[in-house]
């Protein structure tokens, strides 16, 4: 598949099973997707792996972060929240590592994080496997950020769920160009 039929047929696979992408695809999307835009060469990005056994830790401390956003939470609420790091057997955050820089102001370096995880979710794609990008409460819960061994200046841009699509995912409509796009002059 050429880089523009990828780019055209992107798409985000939610149910996914066993396999994860072996150690060798995961090296190869990876060292891809880190040849993100990066104004200055900054590399503000930290990528983290939950395989295994980490994923049910990831998983309690999502359930941490529900309990500080709702302490009378139920416990089929505590259940799904818990559940969410098992969506996958491959689940991937993607952190922005904010430097300071003249050059490069907070928002660059947040998009350039962003572009790595598209380049996560294209790579995977092309090596055969389904992701899906989510973010939700816990993204942006600074408890939840230091909890990962991060700065707390460092911003989460979310979580990507990887693995064999369990199903061919939905049809989806895609945007007309026209709608978005201005011939400005």
């Amino acid at each position: 598949m050429n880089a523009m039929e990828l780019l055209a047929s992107r798409r985000s696979v939610s149910k996914l099973k066993e396999p994860a992408p072996a150690d060798d695809v995961l090296d190869r999307v990876i060292r891809a997707a880190l040849r993100a835009p990066d104004h200055g060469a900054l590399r503000p990005w930290k990528v983290l792996l939950f395989r295994g056994e980490a994923r049910a830790k990831l998983g309690d401390l999502f359930v941490a972060s529900l309990l500080r956003r709702s302490p009378s939470a139920s416990s089929s609420e505590i259940d799904k929240e818990k559940n969410k790091a098992a969506r996958a057997p491959l689940v991937i955050a993607v952190a922005a590592t904010i430097k300071p820089s003249p050059k490069a102001p907070e928002i660059e370096q947040m998009l350039s994080a962003g572009a790595v995880m598209q380049g996560l979710l294209l790579g995977f794609q092309a090596e055969g496997f389904g992701s899906v990008w989510k973010t939700g409460a816990p993204t942006y819960d600074p408890e939840v950020v230091t909890a990962l061994g991060l700065a707390s200046t460092d911003k989460l841009v979310g979580w990507l769920y990887v693995g064999t699509a369990a199903e061919e995912p939905p049809a989806m409509h895609r945007p007309e160009p026209s709608a978005f796009v201005v011939d400005w002059k």
